[in-house]
């Protein structure tokens, strides 16, 4: 139940996000954005809103502390594991304020996919800001990298401190802000359908045309 109330609530923040820029003048790009960055954008918000999941369930089976140095776990790379037992969604639910059910094993295999799943979102995430720059989306790259950056040290220091509550908090705070960064990227970088076609088209041209003639006068 934590995960789903956590993503519930990132769910909730993140459309009510989009609905404002909906309703700003904020505009998708006018320039033609290349598919394979939509589909990066796209393909980072999932891996993101599944590494945020994962994190819910990290915190509801008492795995942040199954490993407490870095970069190894348990001073070994690959530290006994039970996957088999460490997802099962349809678990008893019971009186585990005093640590929860699961073994020690089944929580490091959960803490070391958390770790996987970072580096995944992390290297996505740098390739998605990558893309950005070189379509000269600047701000938004710059934006998406600080806000990684700032993500990972939280979850670092989380390991590192041995959990501070200050920390965690922060952790999972850091985590819906870059949920907003994301939404912000797919919005700008989406096809603009709310838009009639006609006056996509003019802007684009208009846009166009401006580039143009700022290039023509360098």
């Amino acid at each position: 139940m934590v995960a789903v109330h956590l993503l519930g609530g990132v769910a909730t923040l993140s459309l009510s996000f989009l609905l404002s820029l909906r309703l700003s003048s904020v505009r998708p790009a006018l320039q033609r954005i290349p598919a394979r960055l939509r589909m990066l954008a796209v393909l980072g918000l999932i891996l993101l809103a599944l590494q945020i999941a994962l994190g819910g369930w990290v915190s509801a089976n008492y795995a942040a502390m199954a490993c407490t140095d870095l970069p190894t776990c348990q001073g070994r790379w690959w530290p006994e594991a039970d996957f088999s037992n460490a997802f099962h969604l349809t678990q008893h639910i019971g009186p585990n304020y005093q640590g929860g059910h699961l073994d020690s094993e089944a929580r490091t295999a959960i803490h070391l996919t958390h770790r996987m799943g970072a580096v995944l979102v992390s290297l996505t995430l740098l390739a998605l800001a990558w893309q950005l720059r070189r379509v000269g989306l600047n701000r938004l790259a710059v934006l998406l990298v600080s806000a990684l950056g700032v993500q990972l040290l939280f979850g670092l220091g989380n390991v590192l401190l041995h959990l501070p509550l200050v920390l965690a908090v922060a952790h999972s705070a850091g985590g819906a802000v870059l949920m907003l960064c994301m939404t912000l990227i797919n919005y700008r970088v989406a096809v603009p359908w709310s838009l009639p076609r006609i006056e996509h088209d003019a802007l684009v041209k208009i846009a166009g045309t401006g580039l143009r003639s700022r290039d023509a006068l360098k």
